[in-house]
């Protein structure tokens, strides 16, 4: 999630927030890998929504498209570096996440395993709380 997060930050997760709420667009999330073998320790991934139900991703020449409109992505320090993806048009109850680290084969997102369905969220990252210089909200 670089340039937004780095090895050993500490998150506090809202594990709650969703149970009166949809996950939204630009929601750090902490995710089940989708593609995790059965029985077999869960991993936990951070990522970032970038589309929800209903809308259509596109990723062309290292720009993201949400609903035929660019998506202005300030978070990220780098054009989107895999190639084209898409378009698709995201099924109800699934999320199209991304890691913010847009370097090639830098994040194991959905353009790897696929839209996310809701069940696989875990909670939104509200804060880093560590290291303290760069303590801050994500809301």
């Amino acid at each position: 999630m670089k340039p937004t997060l780095h090895d050993g930050d500490w998150l506090v997760i809202d594990k709650f927030v969703y149970i009166n709420q949809e996950p939204r667009v630009d929601d750090v999330i902490v995710l089940k890998e989708p593609d995790a073998e059965d029985g077999v320790k869960p991993v936990y991934l951070v990522k970032r929504i970038v589309g929800v139900p209903g809308d259509k991703i596109d990723i062309r020449a290292g720009k993201m498209y949400i609903n035929d409109m660019l998506k202005h992505e300030g978070y990220t320090d780098i054009s989107i570096e895999n190639g084209d993806f898409g378009p698709i048009k995201i099924p109800d109850g699934k999320y199209f996440v991304m890691g913010d680290n847009r370097h090639l084969n830098r994040s194991k997102d959905s353009r790897f395993f696929g839209t996310v369905d809701r069940t696989l969220i875990m909670g939104r990252v509200d804060w880093i709380v560590y290291p303290f210089n760069q303590m801050r909200s994500f809301h």
